[in-house]
């Protein structure tokens, strides 16, 4: 059995029903056990249209969709409107528990990386659990580095504190 296809796009207010389906079942698998604290209902899926219906520079989200239209995984970006920081942004990625592994992680930030030049941000910047070895290796890969480690910087649905590293990155 070979894989799906998967595109990478950014995300349209119609992905909404199909973005909070990915993470609710990620969420049950287990599979988002250092983002997930809960499952997402109705009113994330308003919420999310609403975001996407705003067009606005300082929030988007790159989606991978496969052929049969399934969110595989995304990649969120948000920014202050104004400000002193307003030129830097927050990444924030995960790929549903069934595609894991595929190389859908490294398309959706490739893709994200790219829109926030194009938006003219000049930093981008996550907070990863330290455990989270994945992710980790992701950030390194895509050049960015630890600025710093947040103790007890999370703490999962098990009452289980986890440290976090503060990556952050210089767009070019």
């Amino acid at each position: 059995m070979t894989a799906p296809r998967v595109s990478i796009r950014l995300a349209t207010k119609g992905d909404a029903r199909g973005f909070v389906e990915a993470w609710n079942d990620s969420f049950r698998a287990g599979h988002l056990k250092y983002t997930g604290t809960q499952l997402r209902g109705r009113e994330h899926v308003h919420r999310f249209e609403a975001l996407c219906a705003k067009a606005a520079r300082h929030w988007f989200m790159v989606v991978a969709v496969t052929g049969d239209g399934e969110i595989a995984g995304s990649c969120t970006f948000v920014a202050p409107e104004r400000g002193r920081t307003r030129h830097r942004g927050e990444l924030g990625w995960m790929v549903r528990h069934d595609f894991a592994g595929r190389g859908i992680a490294t398309n959706l930030l490739r893709v994200a990386l790219a829109e926030a030049r194009r938006r003219g941000f000049k930093r981008v910047e996550a907070e990863v659990a330290a455990d989270n070895v994945a992710s980790v290796r992701l950030a390194k890969r895509f050049g960015f580095r630890v600025e710093g480690t947040r103790r007890a910087g999370i703490v999962l649905d098990s009452g289980r504190y986890l440290d976090t590293y503060l990556f952050g990155k210089v767009l070019r």
